[in-house]
């Protein structure tokens, strides 16, 4: 049953406008994954933590199971913080949406990708994005 609370917070969120609730959502994701992600380094040692990033690096798949310490919910959320950053601040600015960019990304560099998402080293997938856009403008661009 709502409380006062709930009711009150859905008629403010009514009032927002569709960029405003993407913005309110993304902002939520964010908090879930930067959570989960804190949990994970207090969690895991560092050995653990870099057998894991190898993982999801090599698969694209974070492993979980109670054997990993990482529930399959917290792994989704940390997927999609990845994805949603990446499309909001990287490639956005590029004029590319993630499905656009993967055209133009061949599936063996995937690994290199994930390893800078997992490190956070944005400026690669900037520098990428910014020569995937001008093949697009000037109409050398391939895609699978």
């Amino acid at each position: 049953m709502p409380t006062g609370e709930d009711e009150q917070t859905e008629t403010e969120d009514e009032k927002l406008t569709d960029d405003e609730k993407a913005e309110k959502q993304y902002a939520e994701f964010v908090r879930m994954a930067d959570q989960s992600l804190d949990r994970f380094r207090d969690t895991h040692s560092e050995a653990q933590q870099q057998f894991i990033v190898d993982a999801y690096v090599e698969t694209g798949e974070i492993p979980t199971g109670e054997a990993f310490g990482i529930e399959q919910v917290e792994a989704a959320v940390v997927e999609a913080a990845f994805s949603q950053h990446l499309d909001r601040n990287v490639l956005r600015h590029h004029g590319l949406t993630l499905e656009t960019y993967l055209e133009h990304v061949d599936e063996a560099d995937y690994p290199a990708l994930r390893r800078a998402a997992a490190k956070g080293e944005w400026h690669v997938f900037h520098g990428h994005a910014t020569a995937i856009a001008a093949a697009r403008k000037n109409g050398s661009a391939y895609s699978d």
